[in-house]
């Protein structure tokens, strides 16, 4: 839950005080603190003691707060950044909403207090628009790529915003605004009613096959 929690450093230690903290450790402690207190209370002391690592070893990689953030969320989330080749448009699709739909349920509430967050951090905001919306956008862009290769939709199609920005807008939307499952029924029906349509769509002519 996140709220109002005494941030303290021996519930989700990653490693015995004096062993070596790795980055995903250190990611893992900054998750579990922004699940707790949230990104406003969060602080680079919480993270360095929680972790068992000094503030001076926290500064020598990341300038602050926002940015070990953003590191943070970019290590959790890899995996929607990387979707695997189906071999097919649809079966890549598929497998990005798969991706997405898994993190919502997972950081639902992680999701809705950093969304909180982004509204008074311009800071943050900024991150997560030029960082993070990016790395997603490079999985689909790559998606794109690879079907316009196979003839699947016209090499253009991957400059359309709409595309970009519905993909992940409807699964958000299904399971952080109305609770509803993200289920392999409700993703197929948003890849073949939606996005598709969307990438073959000719405003000169008939929709390409």
């Amino acid at each position: 839950m996140l709220g109002g929690q005494q941030v303290g450093s021996g519930a989700g230690v990653p490693a015995a005080r004096g062993a070596r903290c790795t980055d995903p450790d250190l990611f893992a402690v900054v998750i579990d603190l922004l699940r707790e207190v949230g990104y406003d209370r969060l602080t680079i002391d919480a993270v360095a003691a929680r972790a068992h690592v000094s503030k001076a070893t926290i500064y020598r990689r990341w300038d602050g707060k926002v940015e070990l953030v953003a590191a943070a969320l970019r290590e959790r989330h890899v995996g929607v950044f990387n979707p695997p080749d189906t071999g097919s448009l649809r079966g890549d699709l598929i497998e990005l909403l798969r991706g997405t739909a898994a993190i919502c349920v997972a950081d639902c509430d992680l999701m809705q207090a950093l969304t909180f967050a982004m509204r008074t951090s311009p800071e943050l905001e900024r991150l997560v628009r030029h960082q993070l919306l990016p790395a997603g956008r490079v999985a689909s862009t790559a998606i794109l790529v690879r079907a316009a290769a196979r003839g699947e939709i016209p090499p253009e199609a991957g400059e359309r915003e709409l595309f970009h920005d519905l993909a992940p807008a409807l699964t958000l939307s299904r399971v952080l605004a109305h609770g509803l499952p993200a289920d392999d029924a409700f993703l197929t029906q948003v890849v073949d009613e939606v996005l598709i349509p969307v990438l073959r769509y000719c405003p000169d002519g008939p929709s390409q096959l």
